[in-house]
């Protein structure tokens, strides 16, 4: 397995939309359950705002790396 093999495979439009999507939907879900409060007060700091950006990465990391995963085996079994 080459690095650029998994870099194109991660970065492919069709792995960077689906993971985006995710990361809006289960981001948007985490970001609720963590910071709900302060989100429903408008109390939301620059500091929260950042903790709730960098959750959506969480979703879109373990997406976008089971889709490459995926795709990867898929190639190997061909």
């Amino acid at each position: 397995m080459q690095l650029k093999q998994v870099l194109n495979i991660w970065f492919s439009s069709q792995i960077l939309k689906r993971s985006i999507k995710t990361a809006i939907v289960v981001g948007t879900i985490l970001a609720l359950i963590n910071h709900g409060e302060l989100i429903l007060s408008w109390s939301l700091t620059p500091q929260c705002w950042m903790k709730m950006g960098l959750t959506c990465l969480v979703p879109y990391s373990v997406a976008s790396w089971t889709a490459t995963k995926s795709k990867l085996e898929a190639l190997s079994l061909s």
